[in-house]
């Protein structure tokens, strides 16, 4: 039984597999409960090779899709920006343009956080000029995607992909909690 962490009744649980293109099977799973709470996550059960995309952004190609697993990372090192996957990393389909517009809207959140600083202030109006540069058509920047597992893409002639190095690939977050026990035995593992 799986208590529900508002109420503590037992959560109804739904999981199933499906296929999905570009992902192979995904693992999807529906918790919820008669409180209201509900809670839904989606896992990519295959591996391929770990791989990086990356392509040069710009008016012309916007509607390119991008499929970002839950493990995948987003940097775009013309303006400083890395989207790294977390626990909570969620795997979406869009294109570039959805890509910048995501960034544009986070870089917005940051700006009021830090409105009291002007030179961040600066900092984040510079990023949303560079986004909107591209958008507009007069500018282009780099949009990277880098998987661990393989399972990200970007769907275009126009990207260049390459196979990630062994050291390169264990540098990159996954998303996934891992929890290494150190000083035990395996008989004191196995207990817990």
């Amino acid at each position: 039984m799986i208590s529900c962490p508002i109420c503590g009744r037992e959560l109804r649980l739904i999981v199933d597999t499906y296929e999905v293109p570009f992902f192979d099977k995904i693992l999807l799973t529906s918790a919820f409960c008669e409180c209201g709470f509900k809670h839904a996550d989606s896992i990519v059960l295959g591996e391929k090779e770990p791989s990086r995309y990356r392509i040069r952004a710009n008016r012309k190609n916007l509607f390119t899709k991008v499929i970002r697993s839950t493990s995948g990372t987003i940097k775009i090192p013309e303006i400083g920006v890395s989207i790294e996957p977390g626990p909570a990393s969620q795997a979406f389909i869009t294109n570039l343009e959805g890509v910048l517009t995501r960034v544009a809207d986070i870089v917005r959140i940051a700006m009021k956080w830090n409105e009291e600083d002007a030179d961040k202030v600066k900092r984040c109006e510079w990023i949303l000029q560079k986004i909107n540069g591209v958008v507009e058509g007069d500018e282009e920047l780099t949009i990277i995607l880098e998987d661990p597992f393989g399972n990200s893409l970007i769907l275009s002639d126009e990207s260049f992909k390459e196979k990630l190095s062994e050291m390169e690939t264990k540098e990159l977050r996954t998303g996934l909690s891992v929890i290494e026990l150190t000083g035990f035995s395996e008989e004191e593992i196995s207990r817990l």
